[in-house]
């Protein structure tokens, strides 16, 4: 039997007075889909097993109990979702920035100003998986996607900031990276797969998009070299 390869993917409770975070909906038809051994990293890679996890929107301690669910399980790769409402696409963040600074106050009330995420860390830290080769995929799949530069500087940047950091100080060999969903409506099991009026995509188009991201980036192999930089 082939050692497992474990693929630890968080999301977000609701924050901002929402009712619901589109990022745990993914995670959800993703861990279903995972259970039914129908993914395409399972078809496509050996011993694929999906660990979620729901984080809080909170400064520090998402990325605190992401780290120590790194270290309790030792992941073959790390993605983080999270809600950008705004946006119409599938969205493969490429930095985490060593900036707090918050529009609106997090779960907990704190709301940073101008602040590090890492006092004794680097302005950026890039993203390590197979964005552009996810991005090819997941395009071809006519599901629509962008890469972004950055993850914002709320709390799901600190997320990413702080994976990225501590996968870097402790030398660890594990490829991680965020991706930001649109806000999408709720599914059930029948509609997952269907768009709502005015919805860029569906709940099931977004777990698809992060599947294929989990199959390339499972890939030993660097990502493509393709031209996808923006000018602004």
């Amino acid at each position: 039997m082939a050692a497992p390869q474990r693929v630890l993917i968080s999301a977000f409770e609701p924050f901002g007075g929402a009712d619901r975070n589109p990022s745990q909906d993914v995670l959800t038809l993703l861990t279903q889909r995972a259970d039914q051994g129908e993914l395409h990293a399972q078809a496509e890679h050996r011993g694929v097993v999906l660990i979620p996890l729901t984080l809080p929107v909170e400064f520090g301690r998402a990325g605190k109990l992401l780290t120590a669910a790194i270290g309790d399980h030792s992941p073959a790769l790390v993605v983080c979702l999270g809600l950008a409402a705004g946006t119409e696409t599938i969205r493969l963040e490429r930095l985490g920035v060593n900036l707090r600074d918050a529009r609106i106050p997090d779960n907990a009330g704190a709301q940073p100003t101008d602040a590090p995420v890492a006092a004794d860390g680097p302005a950026a830290l890039f993203s390590t998986l197979r964005l552009k080769a996810a991005h090819a995929r997941i395009a071809a799949a006519g599901i629509p996607v962008s890469l972004s530069l950055s993850a914002g500087s709320y709390v799901c940047n600190d997320l990413l900031y702080t994976a990225l950091h501590h996968i870097s100080s402790q030398r660890l060999q594990i490829p991680a990276s965020f991706v930001h969903i649109p806000d999408l409506p709720g599914v059930d099991q029948q509609s997952a797969d269907q768009h709502s009026p005015g919805s860029p995509l569906s709940i099931g188009q977004a777990a698809t998009a992060v599947d294929l991201l989990v199959a390339e980036s499972l890939h030993n192999t660097g990502d493509a070299a393709t031209p996808l930089g923006t000018l602004h």
